[in-house]
């Protein structure tokens, strides 16, 4: 039987939100100017701008207590001053509703696949952010990566939830037929994905698949995030490797 990656449910996703939101405002606010090269064609300012409303729409989806699509999110303010003071606005406000709303009060949510309830967003906003902060600090030349625990479960919630919701909602035709096992190597963690179609399966376990990809689990995560290639020195890929970028969300 498979095990259960990096003992998940234990990572702490508000302190983790906290940090990181905090970390993301700090590198961005010091740098808006420069490019994020891993966001082709954003500056450090479009981040921190991309960040900041998806935080206020949370937010407000949260508080709604509804599974019906949120409204349109008003757009972030344009000058620097006022996009900081947004940005810091959206996280104090989305620490405080979340802290304060059961997780399991109705939400809406755009997977299609995870319960629309407030807890969703609890793990989603935290590997958004850790993955954001990284793409910040990367863009000044000292990314540091996410805590190996955090990463496996970044590395679950995509195979899991994000990857089966995205494939699901796809029209494009031709999409990827096969099974791709996932190892970590510095903590627990294995996945069986067998993509067919629109049609993902995963399962925790270690099986054969047609193709396999192993590695640190923060070089897994930033891999299938797109961040870092497939043929990174810190990862091995095995088999049929083709395959692999299917693994991305919407792909």
């Amino acid at each position: 039987m498979g095990v259960c990656p990096a003992r998940l449910g234990q990572v702490d996703h508000l302190a983790l939100i906290e940090a990181e939101g905090v970390a993301l405002l700090a590198t961005t606010s010091e740098h808006l100017d420069s490019p994020v090269p891993t966001c082709p064609g954003w500056s450090s300012r479009r981040l921190l701008r991309h960040v900041g409303r998806l935080l206020h729409s949370v937010s407000a989806v949260v508080a709604r207590g509804t599974t019906e699509p949120p409204p349109p999110n008003p757009p972030a303010p344009t000058d620097d001053e006022g996009l900081i003071a947004y940005y810091r606005r959206s996280l104090d406000d989305l620490l405080r509703v979340l802290r304060e709303t059961d997780p399991a009060r109705p939400a809406w949510n755009h997977t299609g696949v995870a319960p629309p309830v407030a807890g969703f967003w609890h793990r989603r906003l935290a590997q958004e952010l850790t993955v954001h902060r990284w793409d910040a600090d990367n863009a000044v030349g000292a990314a540091r990566p996410p805590a190996a625990e955090v990463a496996a479960d970044g590395v679950d919630e995509l195979l899991t939830i994000l990857l089966p919701g995205e494939r699901a909602r796809a029209t494009t035709t031709g999409l990827a037929h096969g099974g791709v096992h996932v190892h970590l190597t510095d903590v627990e963690g294995e996945w069986l994905v067998a993509l067919a179609g629109n049609d993902v399966t995963v399962t925790r376990e270690h099986a054969k698949g047609d193709a396999a990809l192993r590695g640190p689990a923060a070089a897994v995560l930033l891999a299938l995030w797109g961040r870092l290639p497939f043929d990174d020195p810190d990862l091995a890929a095995f088999g049929d490797v083709a395959l692999l970028p299917a693994l991305h969300p919407g792909v």
